[in-house]
């Protein structure tokens, strides 16, 4: 998570990125296990419990519920401009909870809740900000609630590393805060490293040199 998105950054946001936060968000939705999630619900008599770490301008949170509209849902953003925008986006569920709030190391991966808290993570474009992601990931774990699920997607890593050598000053350029994008072998190695099972992935190439990834992975 970056917070170093403008007020004006932050209001062209869904503009720029309408076609890949349009994509991406189908990859997430595609590879939830909604019938569990359904289970855990009838089982415990009480709403989802649902997180979305790195909310961006709410977009995501806004599917999530049209999906699971009896959802108790929270969102954590870095930028308070993001926030300002995802509280816009989501003015149609005045009970979602909004924090700024950013993922790091830590017991609960720097974030203000207990252990065993969510049956639903989602943390998309956000991996390649960390600057210890194995930490974050294991605080995540912590987390999620038994038989919780989280759904982490990023762009991919460039494979040839002249690539590498060339785009990371570029990314780094269009966001001070980009440390490094992965594979998704990688993103299984972390997640392995992390306590985390993946459980399903997908993929998508939006151009010959820019992919992304997703997985689900149950802790």
């Amino acid at each position: 998570m970056s917070d170093t998105y403008s007020a004006q950054r932050a209001q062209r946001y869904d503009r720029v990125w309408r076609t890949y936060t349009a994509r991406t968000h189908e990859m997430v939705l595609a590879l939830l296990d909604f019938p569990a999630l359904e289970d855990t619900r009838a089982r415990r008599g009480e709403p989802v419990r649902l997180l979305d770490i790195g909310c961006g301008t709410g977009l995501l949170l806004a599917k999530l519920l049209d999906r699971l509209p009896q959802a108790a849902a929270t969102g954590v953003e870095a930028s308070d401009a993001m926030l300002a925008r995802a509280r816009v986006t989501l003015a149609a569920h005045p009970a979602v909870r909004l924090e700024r709030a950013a993922l790091g190391p830590g017991e609960t991966a720097g974030l203000p809740f207990a252990p065993a808290t969510f049956d639903l993570v989602t943390c998309t474009s956000v991996l390649h900000y960390l600057a210890e992601p194995v930490a974050a990931l294991a605080g995540v774990r912590r987390l999620l609630a038994p038989g919780g699920q989280l759904v982490l997607l990023d762009y991919a890593r460039p494979g040839p590393r002249q690539l590498r050598l060339a785009l990371d000053p570029l990314l780094r350029w269009g966001d001070p805060g980009y440390r490094r994008a992965y594979t998704l072998t990688e993103a299984r190695a972390l997640c392995a490293q992390a306590g985390l099972r993946v459980a399903a992935e997908r993929t998508l190439a939006f151009a010959r040199l820019f992919h992304v990834w997703a997985v689900r992975a149950l802790a």
